[in-house]
């Protein structure tokens, strides 16, 4: 990485970045994890709550990139 990363949409681009092209997979196993998600863009709104309990998978390829 070319500079220090300091947010979690920071480390997702550059993850991105290092894996598109490349067929390349992440797994992440979550047990009870729990995540509280605002329901819009304001300080006092409502939580919405997501539990995982699995596998998160992410792929990243080239879409524009074809196969022959």
């Amino acid at each position: 990485m070319a500079q220090d990363v300091l947010t979690w949409p920071e480390l997702a681009e550059e993850l991105y970045d290092k894996l598109t092209g490349r067929n390349a997979e992440i797994s992440y196993e979550f047990h009870d994890l729990e995540i509280f998600v605002p329901a819009h863009h304001s300080e006092d709104a409502p939580l919405a709550r997501w539990k995982v309990n699995g596998m998160v998978t992410i792929r990243a390829r080239d879409m524009t990139k074809t196969t022959t």
